[in-house]
């Protein structure tokens, strides 16, 4: 009987009898060999005569992306029931599901388990199969559908409750949605309540820039969503509210949609929108026939007075009660400066008419969670870290798997931060974001271009992370020519001790799945 064989076919499933590997992508290899008769296809030259093994491939993928299994020997079942179904040809096949990245504390280089299924009948006559196979109707082949993604800005505000814890939580719940990523958080703006009845309270605004793979109505409706689950009622459309989410623009398209007009109709003439998003996008233009550059329409805008900053490392929840803002010279106002202390990075933002710059350097920082929820406190931890002023995100590794012999097993990865601060100041955000997650991830610096320290309370490079292949497998992933001081962080990897006890769990785990 002649063969087709397939090998290497890769896709990111989420199969394992542990709990994390029920919720965190990893990536499965499978071969398979397809028994039939070719004859046909050997006489005719053509590909109606055989089978199409591109369309073979995609059903191995389906399959590993379906839903989960705990054994790889079900995942192999699974992927040889597809195949004879879809290909009534095939008279035999063999499956290997290899596992790369199965989490074992031991060094190995592989997993797989191999099984072979014969189709019932299979002595029958199989040129009649093969006919069949052939005169399936063109609608029972299975595309897979590759998603879209657009970019998106939503503006934030409310004015009543706890807002500013309130609007942090919305950021957090937005970057949570199903294939939706935050990419960027203004600063927090206070603005008067104008135009609003006197004694009205200030709101709070800022704006994120967001990828997503949701449609505009898609997103809409999950903004909205959020909106109601901190209590907002659409009752009154101007009243104070506790949480306002409003789709500003949305690839930069222009529609009069009655139920989502693009870009937001009222966005042009409202500082509270244009200032942060200025802030956090200089370049930023909106679309539209009122459109054109942000910090030109924040110039002219009605309300541009009563808008004030009023924190840059509001995402911090150690900030809350507290009113921090930026150095003066930051766009503010004299008068404003005066009601508005500095923050406390304001030693790296000299003020403004000086020649000084701030010195900007890459920074290596590693995640380490034992927590069953250790993926989504590193996003949280990714977010609240781009929004610290003077920082940036520049990459960010695949989520490693840590298996410990004396204690529970952990997660790992490593972010590379573009930073203004100097090194004890990120070593004090970090210990920030650490106590908003009571103490549920660990975050250390470890490496900061042209720093070197061995001050009690900022050790630069980390001591000990030449040892850690927690964090030398994800840097490395992250970047291959890394270097830790002198030394390349993949030789540092090959000789570290705990080399066999860390393995890729995703390398697309940041853009949350549904």
């Amino acid at each position: 009987m002649d063969t087709i064989t397939l090998t290497g076919v890769h896709a990111n499933g989420t199969h394992g009898v542990l709990a994390f590997e029920h919720e965190r992508p990893q990536t499965f290899v499978v071969d398979a060999t397809l028994h039939l008769n070719l004859t046909r296809a050997g006489q005719s030259d053509d590909l109606n005569d055989t089978i199409d093994y591109g369309r073979v491939a995609k059903d191995i993928v389906a399959v590993i992306e379906g839903p989960h299994v705990g054994l790889i020997e079900r995942l192999a079942q699974l992927i040889a029931d597809r195949i004879l179904a879809d290909a009534p040809a095939v008279m035999q096949i063999d499956v290997t599901v290899h596992k790369p990245h199965a989490p074992i504390v031991v060094a190995f280089d592989d997993v797989s388990v191999s099984i072979t299924r014969v189709r019932d009948g299979a002595c029958g006559d199989a040129e009649q199969a093969l006919s069949e196979q052939l005169h399936e109707p063109a609608s029972s082949v299975v595309s897979p559908v590759i998603p879209s993604m657009h970019s998106a800005v939503v503006a934030l505000g409310g004015n009543v409750s706890e807002v500013e814890s309130t609007l942090r939580a919305a950021v957090r719940e937005i970057d949570a949605l199903p294939g939706t990523q935050v990419t960027g958080i203004s600063p927090l703006y206070r603005t008067a309540a104008w135009g609003m009845a006197d004694g009205t309270p200030d709101f709070l605004n800022a704006v994120v820039e967001l990828e997503t793979e949701m449609g505009s109505h898609e997103l809409l409706a999950a903004l909205q969503g959020i909106e109601a689950d901190h209590g907002r009622i659409r009752e009154n459309h101007w009243d104070s509210r506790p949480l306002d989410l409003d789709i500003i623009d949305y690839d930069g398209i222009t529609s009069a949609d009655p139920d989502l007009a693009l870009p937001h109709p009222r966005a042009w003439q409202r500082a509270f929108v244009l200032a942060p998003w200025a802030a956090l996008n200089p370049n930023a233009k909106l679309a539209g026939a009122h459109g054109g550059p942000v910090a030109s329409l924040l110039a002219v805008a009605p309300d541009r007075n009563a808008v004030q900053l009023e924190s840059e490392d509001w995402m911090l929840s150690s900030h809350a009660g507290k009113k921090e803002s930026a150095p003066a010279g930051w766009g503010l106002s004299a008068g404003a400066q005066e009601d508005h202390p500095q923050s406390r990075f304001a030693s790296q933002f000299p003020p403004a008419g000086t020649d000084e710059k701030p010195v900007s350097r890459k920074a290596i920082v590693s995640l380490d969670s034992a927590s069953h929820d250790a993926e989504k406190i590193f996003r949280e931890t990714i977010v609240s870290l781009d929004s610290v002023p003077g920082n940036q995100v520049q990459g960010i590794s695949p989520l490693y798997h840590v298996s410990h012999f004396d204690g529970p097993d952990a997660m790992s990865a490593v972010v590379q931060l573009e930073t203004k601060l100097p090194a004890a100041d990120l070593i004090a955000v970090l210990g920030s974001i650490e106590a908003a997650h009571d103490l549920a991830v660990d975050l250390d610096l470890v490496d900061m271009e042209g720093v070197t320290s061995d001050e009690p309370n900022c050790s630069v490079p980390w001591p000990s992370a030449h040892s850690h292949a927690s964090v030398l497998a994800p840097w490395l992933d992250m970047d291959p020519d890394a270097m830790l001081g002198v030394d390349p962080v993949s030789f540092l990897l090959a000789m570290a001790p705990d080399a066999g006890q860390v393995g890729l769990l995703s390398d697309n785990w940041v853009m949350p799945q549904q």
